[in-house]
């Protein structure tokens, strides 16, 4: 949530545009995996040196950057390419929020959050995407599997993605982002569902911080997703290069992004509910022990008037001279104090 507040301090005293690197350290060495495809045939290659980066003409070029923080690979392929520095600099911004920018009337340019649940808690990785008739590279700060399933789909050389353009493999990236955050969601929720059987059967201190935790988890979640949503709006409406065989699948994804967007209020509310219930559950036990507290005082209150009485050993006080006097004064007080608790137990007090 504070990212941007680190990469702010990083940042500090250098002029706009520069090239700053604002997350954790990483043990790898960047690379960019490119692959150029057309209908027939596909060429795929890994370059660790942008110098290495050749565009093929006549085809569809993705270009995969796997890591953010060196800032002369970025920089030099932003160059060859003809990205303004505001843009490379918000790729190396990692705490940088959502937002959909068009850059010019050939180029357009994303940022988005790829998000997984790891022991119930949110974990984000900012990834960059830019497009042009015929050319998408996409930035992405770890190595993870989040492209696997298009590179597979690509490799297999069956489907619409090798017929299409390029804006058909935008929606497609757009759509695995959606659906990792539909994944995160939805196991939260399951993390919620399950907290809950374990707090209706018992509570502990322990359960209730679980809940605190998966609450603060959501609500990170959920305004990581409401400017996603804006990105939708904004590629639906603004000349985005998208063709009008590819925007009936971007809406689609879109109201997938709604569905989330949906989910993560649904579920706050949810688990908001169960921490007012829980509070509500304690007031009340703490309310049953100070009433049966309070009704214990109540019964003894004539008990120890009573024994207040009696018990200032006057010389010339009635009844002190009664050979049974002391068990007559226990079972008055005995009577009394039977007396009282069958009426609270009709009364339904205790």
């Amino acid at each position: 949530m504070f990212e941007s507040l680190k990469w702010i301090l990083s940042k500090q005293d250098t002029p706009p545009g520069s090239l700053v690197y604002a997350g954790d350290d990483k043990e790898f060495v960047p690379y960019a995996l490119i692959r150029s495809y057309d209908a027939e045939n596909m060429i795929e290659k890994r370059c660790a040196d942008v110098h290495d980066v050749v565009l093929e003409k006549g085809c569809v070029n993705f270009i995969h950057v796997v890591g953010v923080h060196q800032a002369e690979l970025v920089q030099g392929l932003g160059k060859m390419l003809d990205f303004p520095l505001l843009a490379l600099e918000d790729v190396m911004n990692t705490g940088q929020r959502p937002k959909y920018v068009s850059i010019d009337d050939e180029t357009d340019f994303v940022v988005m959050k790829n998000t997984d649940v790891v022991d119930r808690q949110l974990v984000r990785e900012q990834v960059s995407l830019f497009w042009r008739d015929g050319l998408v590279v996409f930035f992405s700060e770890n190595e993870n599997d989040l492209l696997d399933g298009i590179g597979a789909r690509l490799n297999r050389k069956k489907g619409r993605i090798r017929q299409a353009d390029s804006s058909y493999l935008v929606a497609t990236i757009l759509d695995a982002l959606v659906d990792r955050q539909l994944k995160a969601l939805a196991e939260l929720g399951e993390a919620a569902v399950d907290l809950e059987a374990e707090l209706l059967e018992k509570t502990t201190d322990d359960r209730l911080e679980q809940l605190y935790k998966i609450k603060r988890e959501t609500i990170l979640f959920r305004n990581l997703l409401m400017p996603i949503r804006d990105i939708f709006k904004s590629l639906l409406l603004e000349d985005a290069e998208f063709s009008k065989e590819v925007l009936p699948y971007l809406h689609d994804v879109a109201g997938h992004s709604d569905q989330a967007v949906e989910g993560a209020y649904a579920l706050h509310d949810i688990l908001k509910s169960m921490i007012d219930y829980q509070i509500s559950l304690i007031g009340m036990k703490t309310n049953k022990v100070m009433q049966f507290l309070t009704v214990i005082a109540t019964v003894f209150i004539p008990l120890t008037f009573i024994a207040g009485v009696y018990g200032m050993n006057f010389q010339y006080m009635p009844e002190l001279q009664w050979r049974y006097g002391y068990f007559i004064a226990l079972g008055i007080m005995g009577i009394i104090g039977g007396i009282m608790f069958v009426f609270f137990l009709k009364r339904k007090i205790i």
